[in-house]
């Protein structure tokens, strides 16, 4: 099994990671892991200088949560998936609505014959008073969605 480190610089909630400082490691997958939250033992001087990683066998990237010392040179990796980058090309392909919703200056519904009259065209913010949405992070409601 391959095994690409990197450092993101890139915040979480980003698709396109900026990752830097690739170095490739292999192995044996010796023991049952998570293809989730995968656990793996690397071989190498120091992983200090790493936070990201890549499995191609698992076709996924990985934020890394933690790195442990098993002994002199043997280090123990604990991974999480990042579903964004893992899933970008897919998610990157979706048809959407809208693109920018700030300043469409259209009514607040949409008409046609491709969509309901129902489908709302503004973005309302809301500003929780208990520190949500302070980090820059988005929350997405949908509701009362009519099949076609």
């Amino acid at each position: 099994m391959d095994i690409k480190l990197y450092k993101n610089h890139s915040e979480k909630n980003k698709i396109n990671k900026s990752l830097t400082g690739e170095v490739e490691y292999s192995g044996t997958l010796r023991d049952e892991t998570s293809v989730i939250n995968p656990v793996v033992m690397i071989h190498a001087t120091n992983l200090s200088l790493f936070n990201y990683a890549y499995i191609p066998e698992f076709h996924r990237y990985y934020y890394i949560t933690d790195i442990v010392s098993v002994r002199n040179g043997l280090w123990r990796v604990s991974m999480s998936v990042d579903v964004l980058m893992s899933f970008k090309s897919g998610i990157l392909d979706l048809n959407v609505i809208l693109s920018d919703t700030e300043t469409t200056g259209q009514s607040d519904y949409y008409a046609g014959d491709q969509w309901r009259s129902l489908v709302k065209s503004k973005t309302d913010i809301i500003t929780f008073s208990n520190g949500l949405l302070n980090d820059g992070e988005y929350i997405l409601i949908t509701a009362g969605g009519l099949a076609v």
